[in-house]
């Protein structure tokens, strides 16, 4: 009896891109890169947003692709900008890591897992959920992060453990859900990465969260970070309130 699979194509393996939104990295993403171990995506991409050091070189020298905006534009666009190369150059699968150095990248397989399984379209990295873990993360930032994930689940409707997370990983057919809009103007500082997680909940897309590690690295002793803390967690929560509220779509 002839083997009915006989000359059939193989499966097409799904294509991982990690992205990565830097501005001013220079001193870290070079690490960042090079942490990366070999295999472990199919490519590496740096979005350089309007750095005014060697951001973009040190990354071409750690062996990354490089988009560069010309000036800052926002993380938002910058992810965005990752997106649509994901989208023309036929990756199936978008990791979204920090540039600066926070997201460890031995967590990626654990966020690519359930979408590759099958079992979510997009997973949330959770430092809070059990197994997850932080470390020199200020207390200010952690209350912040607890605060602000209370109210995201308030508007949202389900419980979420870390809303504030910008570790994720999604497919890529999650966004041909016109519902799902990336590409609006409002949304090119830090509005973006809530209003996806906050529309694929609405949606009943299929999202889960996975324990992860976000790490802050040392900077003079402190935890590091570039927010600004009244201007850019208005602009995190403005997405929620938005949507919650029915203003924005």
């Amino acid at each position: 009896m002839s083997d009915q699979n006989a000359g059939a194509a193989p499966e097409k393996r799904p294509r991982l891109l990690c992205i990565a939104p830097a501005w001013n990295e220079g001193g870290r993403i070079g690490r960042v890169i090079k942490s990366i171990p070999a295999g472990m995506v199919d490519s590496i991409l740096v979005v350089d947003d309007g750095s005014t050091d060697d951001t973009p070189d040190r990354a071409e020298e750690a062996g990354a692709i490089v988009l560069r905006n010309q000036v800052n534009r926002g993380v938002g666009a910058a992810i965005r900008s990752g997106i649509d190369y994901a989208r023309d150059n036929g990756y199936d699968i978008v990791v979204v890591i920090s540039g600066g150095g926070k997201t460890p990248p031995e967590y990626i397989p654990d966020l690519v897992r359930p979408i590759l399984n099958g079992e979510a379209e997009l997973a949330q990295g959770s430092r809070y959920i059990h197994g997850g873990q932080f470390r020199r993360m200020p207390l200010s930032r952690r209350l912040g992060t607890r605060g602000y994930t209370f109210l995201f689940s308030l508007f949202v409707g389900k419980r979420v453990t870390d809303a504030s997370s910008g570790f994720r990983a999604f497919n890529m057919a999650l966004l041909n859900d016109r519902r799902i809009n990336l590409w609006q103007t409002w949304l090119d500082r830090y509005e973006l990465e809530p209003y996806l997680l906050f529309k694929a909940i609405r949606l009943r897309r299929k999202v889960i969260e996975v324990p992860v590690m976000i790490e802050y690295p040392e900077s003079d002793g402190k935890g590091y970070t570039k927010m600004r803390v009244l201007v850019d967690w208005w602009k995190i929560f403005r997405p929620v309130l938005f949507l919650g509220l029915g203003i924005r779509r």
